[in-house]
């Protein structure tokens, strides 16, 4: 067996909440005992890229494992894939979206009905994430959880196994974990390099919608990158959608506030699981709980600025 291996860092597909507009998925939300702002389906669009990514995927060889975060886009954008592969789904909270409030999400076994390809016997690398008093992931513990991510993926069960990790756009800090680089040569277009006078040799591009970057991580420990993810026209054929392409420049955050929580990050070291309670999904997990929850500001299309909303 070879001791290289091979991740492919998938992205999801187009959002139903930006399909829709933030006004009409909040209010959807307000009225729902099941609908959780921070969890949002795919848009029919994003579900027509699922299966085109999934028959892009399943062309380019082998694929022993697929890895999918517990949120709805994701599983919805990976079970195409699981149908062209024959593969279980391996949900895990490593891969989860950062700094969200894991409490939104539904048990796993709610899961099960929509989606039966999830392997109920696999054991997660991280069973949730850390939180804060608040209930929401803070930014360096996402940081911290792709450090830890980009170790345990060259240890057993991965280590030489070609990997499909779907996930959100602000993984692409996991090509950083891997490349031991800083965060805007992972995650910034090299025309917005350019004009910050940074040098663009490094940078491995945004996270497209459905946009698949592949990792080819040898027995050095450092990950070669064969593919961007920036781009994902040369399999998707219909519209983009507005779930635009990301990188750690497009956030709401200043970029010089990411670099410097990923250098702290990097100083205290990779998340450790044991430490993480459990996943325990608040009573009912409906999203109008009175609590306000961050709308994903990275990837928002239509402005830069941090949208928030309270469900009452």
């Amino acid at each position: 067996m070879s001791d290289s291996t091979t991740i492919y860092l998938l992205r999801h597909g187009d959002r139903f909440d930006y399909s829709i507009g933030k006004d009409a998925w909040v209010a959807r939300c307000r009225t729902s005992a099941s609908l959780a702002p921070s969890d949002p389906p795919l848009s029919a669009g994003g579900h027509a890229q699922a299966r085109e990514v999934a028959a892009h995927l399943a062309s380019v060889g082998r694929i022993d494992m697929i890895i999918v975060s517990p949120y709805l886009r994701t599983l919805q954008t990976a079970q195409p894939l699981a149908h062209a592969t024959g593969l279980p789904l391996c949900v895990d909270f490593a891969v989860a979206e950062s700094h969200q409030r894991p409490a939104a999400l539904p048990p796993l076994d709610t899961r099960l009905p929509y989606f039966p390809e999830i392997d109920t016997s696999y054991s997660p690398l991280m069973a949730s994430v850390a939180v804060d008093g608040t209930g929401v992931e803070p930014r360096i513990e996402h940081l911290r959880r792709l450090l830890f991510l980009s170790q345990a993926l060259q240890r057993p069960p991965f280590r030489g196994k070609t990997v499909v990790v779907v996930t959100h756009a602000a993984s692409v800090a996991l090509i950083a974990a891997l490349r031991g680089s800083d965060l805007l040569g992972a995650g910034q277009l090299a025309a917005r390099d350019a004009r910050l006078g940074r040098d663009c040799a490094e940078a491995e591009g945004d996270a497209a919608a459905c946009g698949v970057a592949k990792l080819v991580v040898g027995a050095h420990g450092r990950a070669d990158v064969v593919e961007r993810g920036d781009d994902a026209s040369s399999y998707l054929r219909g519209p983009a959608g507005l779930t635009g392409a990301w990188g750690f420049a497009n956030s709401a955050q200043p970029l010089e506030t990411s670099e410097r929580l990923w250098r702290e990050a990097q100083r205290l070291g990779p998340a450790d699981p044991a430490a993480v309670p459990p996943h325990t999904p608040a009573v009912g997990w409906r999203s109008n709980s009175g609590d306000a929850v961050e709308y994903e500001p990275e990837s928002e299309p239509h402005t830069a600025d941090p949208i928030y909303f309270t469900s009452q």
